[in-house]
């Protein structure tokens, strides 16, 4: 029985959440320290920071994490054990997840077309692309080395 908890897939996916939780926490927490997104929350069309549960977004980003992990099963054959595993994790997750998302979100490309011009935001919230970028980049070197 215990076999049966331990087996690669179920440890990958583990492995996939807890790094994607981690890294998701870790980014939040400097970014909104260091681009003051306190200020602009409200603007963009986010709840106040007083309103978001902890637990809330802790619960929701483990299944985020989960449902990525179950996504890397079924790809890593392709990715683990390759040169440089780590960059190309990374470019497929900003592709599907930032540029070609389906929702008219910042940095995509529904975004350019659907959004008002990026320039009409607060300058720190310009900058947020950066977290956008790092956090998946984190996520892809401790998945694909901790493996």
């Amino acid at each position: 029985m215990a076999k049966l908890f331990f087996t690669e897939k179920p440890k990958l996916i583990v492995i996939v959440m807890v790094a994607h939780v981690a890294t998701y926490v870790l980014c939040g927490l400097i970014f909104m320290n260091l681009f003051n997104y306190e200020d602009y929350i409200e603007i963009i069309g986010f709840r106040p920071i007083e309103e978001i549960r902890f637990s809330t977004v802790l619960l929701a980003q483990m299944i985020r994490g989960t449902l990525i992990g179950i996504v890397i099963w079924w790809i890593r054959d392709s990715i683990f054990s390759k040169k440089l595993a780590w960059l190309k994790l990374w470019t497929i997750l900003v592709i599907l997840s930032i540029i070609s998302t389906y929702e008219p979100a910042r940095f995509s490309i529904e975004g350019f077309i659907y959004l008002a011009p990026i320039g009409e935001l607060p300058r720190s919230i310009q900058w947020s692309v950066i977290e956008i970028l790092v956090q998946p980049l984190l996520f892809s070197i401790v998945v694909t080395f901790r493996r």
